[in-house]
């Protein structure tokens, strides 16, 4: 069964904007206890673009727009093919809004729920798009903390990660901080963001106070030990897995039952072939040291096609240390990638709006 997308945009409500930013809004993707994400027209750009739009009572929380702000810096920073790209932001307006990328597609926790576990390609492109999204996050400096099948969208071109609410950046005791942070103070301006009081990669206490989705949360989390970027890699696995088996690798449980598995038990590796078990089984180590980088992830699971991944065991640790190509990850991609037609929503239908008005998209 191939992995297709909404058909049809979710029709505007009467008190939606229909105007964000010089963007015109097409129709809803999705709404939440945070915000409505809606879909926006922009000139010169093919397709849509999703506009995060903060409910009007987070916005009057001081707290919740600091992180939203700290949220799209961290999301400005990352540059990958497999994390939906950030456009601008205004964490200032009344509400607080913030464009990326529209990827079109199923999340991976709906298509897999609904038709089934991914198989051959589609599982490998799936292990090395995600460890090529979480090589770019870490090189940025940011652990992602909330990755999981429903943060994973199935696009045309290959697995996207979306979601970096809960994100925080890594510690760093970096003597070039202040230079660092003149430069970023530079680039935050250029993008219209709020600069932070201090660099983006000290660890801000009143970002803990959210550790994720129960069963979606790494060992030493749960144990309330230094988040690091090897949680995200457990997730990676846990969410590999979960492709495979088409259920959650430590089933589902009460909140304290599913902490006692994550830290206790293993995990369901039910259909993994046996190379991309290892991987997973090495990626899901109870203890963060045990499990291998982003780097080294991308590129064992890039090896797992053979020399036609253009990645080779056989490579020294100074090639090791100079990253996968990115190439190799979109010719993999393009090979195995194959079980996926999507295509952008069509605007929902002109209906009746309240007192008998007609009402469409472009309607104000």
């Amino acid at each position: 069964m191939k992995a297709r997308g909404v058909r049809r945009l979710a029709p505007l409500e009467p008190d939606d904007p229909r105007e964000i930013g010089g963007h015109r809004v097409r129709g809803r993707i999705g709404s939440g206890g945070m915000g409505t994400v809606y879909a926006a027209d922009s000139p010169g750009v093919h397709g849509y673009l999703a506009v995060k739009v903060v409910h009007a009572e987070q916005a009057a929380d001081r707290r919740f727009r600091e992180r939203f702000a700290h949220e799209a810096r961290l999301l400005s920073r990352v540059n990958s093919p497999a994390v939906a790209r950030f456009v601008r932001a205004d964490v200032e307006a009344d509400p607080p809004w913030m464009i990326t990328e529209y990827v079109p597609g199923p999340t991976l926790r709906h298509h897999v729920e609904r038709h089934g576990r991914l198989r051959g390609g589609m599982l490998l492109g799936l292990a090395v798009g995600v460890a090529e999204a979480l090589r770019a996050i870490h090189a940025a400096g940011v652990v992602h903390r909330d990755l999981k099948p429903g943060n994973v969208v199935l696009s045309g071109k290959g697995p996207k990660l979306l979601d970096f609410g809960i994100a925080h950046p890594v510690e760093d005791p970096d003597p070039t901080k202040w230079i660092r942070l003149r430069r970023m103070r530079r680039a935050y301006r250029d993008l219209r963001l709020p600069s932070p009081e201090s660099l983006p990669d000290e660890r801000v206490a009143e970002q803990v106070d959210r550790l994720g989705t129960p069963g979606w949360i790494s060992p030493e989390q749960y144990r309330r030990e230094p988040t690091t970027q090897r949680a995200d890699v457990f997730l990676w696995g846990a969410t590999v897995a979960f492709a495979a088996a088409a259920h959650d690798p430590f089933g589902r449980a009460g909140v304290k039952e599913m902490a006692r598995r994550v830290m206790f038990e293993e995990p369901d590796l039910e259909y993994l072939p046996p190379g991309l078990e290892r991987l997973v089984l090495a990626a899901m180590a109870k203890e963060p040291g045990g499990r291998p980088d982003a780097v080294e992830l991308l590129r064992a699971a890039l090896a797992l096609e053979g020399p036609e991944g253009g990645v080779h065991a056989a490579e020294g640790p100074g090639q090791a240390a100079a990253g996968p190509d990115a190439a190799a990850v979109r010719r993999l991609l393009e090979r195995r990638w194959t079980e996926v037609a999507v295509r952008p929503p069509r605007p929902p239908r002109k209906g009746r709006g309240p007192f008998g008005r007609a009402f469409g998209p472009g309607r104000g």
